[in-house]
């Protein structure tokens, strides 16, 4: 009898992922319940933002870390789900996503931190900095349930892309609508920003994952 060899792609590793993000969720509720509703519905209450950037709490606080790892990991899974193909080995990794959204994450803060300190720009762009941060977790928190009924129910691609850009663009509208005057007597440098900063990385991982 021939023996015929069987190769197939386990998807055991993003059911760990998705257990994971659950659980940060469940840690983030317990801890910080209301702090976990406002991010969720972030994008229908200014007001929440405007709060959190009067505050302006630490990065390292443990929610903000929780919450990141959590952003981190779902950007992580929208990415490797639209740019692999299902029918063939992966030609990138779903650790070499993670890996390059975290690196990209840290490299962005630290120019921005970098900026806003040598230009003493802090308080002048304090809610524009925690509207983009603060709309970019709402996004994940958006995505979560999607990505799960896109990997265990009806895998569209096209549907799941064009829900990504939708929430993108609302984000950008967003921001522009409640920094419409810090953008406007900026707008060169808001354009320098947004082409270098938040356009580039998207293109960066198009061609990544259409070679």
């Amino acid at each position: 009898m021939e023996i015929i060899e069987r190769n197939f792609i386990t998807g055991d590793w993003i059911t760990l992922v998705f257990l994971l993000a659950f659980v940060i969720i469940a840690l983030m509720k317990l801890y910080k319940p209301q702090l976990l509703l406002g991010y969720t519905i972030a994008f229908f209450s200014q007001g929440f933002i405007e709060n959190r950037a009067d505050k302006n709490p630490s990065i390292f606080s443990t929610f903000h870390i929780l919450l990141l790892i959590f952003s981190t990991l779902i950007f992580s899974i929208a990415i490797y789900s639209i740019g692999i193909d299902k029918e063939i080995l992966p030609k990138i990794s779903y650790l070499s996503f993670l890996l390059f959204v975290s690196g990209f994450i840290l490299l962005k803060y630290t120019i921005t931190k970098f900026i806003t300190l040598t230009l003493n720009l802090e308080e002048t762009t304090r809610y524009f900095l925690f509207s983009k941060a603060g709309y970019m977790y709402t996004i994940s928190l958006w995505l979560f349930p999607v990505l799960i009924l896109y990997q265990y129910s009806y895998s569209n691609s096209t549907i799941l892309i064009i829900y990504i850009v939708l929430l993108l663009f609302f984000r950008v509208f967003l921001i522009a609508k409640n920094n419409k005057k810090l953008i406007f007597n900026n707008f060169f440098y808001f354009i320098l920003y947004f082409c270098s900063l938040e356009l580039a990385p998207l293109l960066i991982i198009y061609k990544t994952t259409t070679i």
